[in-house]
């Protein structure tokens, strides 16, 4: 991705996070990023490219993050607690912080569910990886790609219904002891 490019998807992030996704124009983005429209369509047809690309690229941000704290020197249990704060509680906050969230919400799983599956994909993946790679450390009685799977989604998950962050740290807490138990450790 070129720097003009970058530049208008981190505006897309900041317009979306602060009008929403219907309130906010090309205009806006273009305004935000220090770019003339005109070159914000040259690189995105639509705003359901820029919306796809924000995901995309939070999504690989992300990623990157918590692999390089997986590198550090912890536990199997500290790292997947990592996996759900820089994950699913930062993700949560971020969302809430934008004044139009659910609104937000609804365009990022309408118009970019194919980046969420993608993103799922990638995830899971990774965190497969992470467990073979403690697989020592293991006695789980599962295929640990069906533990990876557990772990991500239901960490994906715990925010629906949850009145805040706190409950939401609940519910992680309990994901986080569901797979240590799965995974025996």
């Amino acid at each position: 991705m070129d720097q003009k490019t970058l530049a208008i998807v981190k505006a897309g992030w900041a317009m979306f996070a602060r009008y929403g996704y219907a309130k906010t124009t090309m205009s806006d983005i273009a305004g935000e990023a220090g770019v003339a429209r005109q070159t914000v369509y040259n690189a995105f047809a639509s705003k359901e490219d820029i919306l796809r690309a924000v995901m995309r690229h939070a999504g690989e941000l992300s990623l990157t993050e918590i692999e390089a704290e997986w590198e550090k020197d912890l536990s199997l249990a500290e790292k997947l607690e990592v996996f759900q704060r820089l994950g699913p509680q930062s993700w949560y906050e971020a969302i809430l912080a934008a004044p139009d969230w659910g609104e937000l919400m609804d365009g990022m799983n309408k118009i970019g569910a194919e980046e969420l599956r993608i993103m799922e994909e990638k995830w899971i993946a990774s965190i497969t990886r992470l467990l073979n790679r403690h697989s020592d450390d293991v006695a789980a009685t599962l295929p640990l790609q069906e533990v990876a799977t557990f772990f991500y989604t239901s960490s994906k998950n715990a925010k629906y219904g949850v009145s805040g962050v706190d409950e939401l740290r609940a519910r992680l807490a309990t994901i986080h002891q569901a797979t240590l138990a799965l995974l025996q450790i």
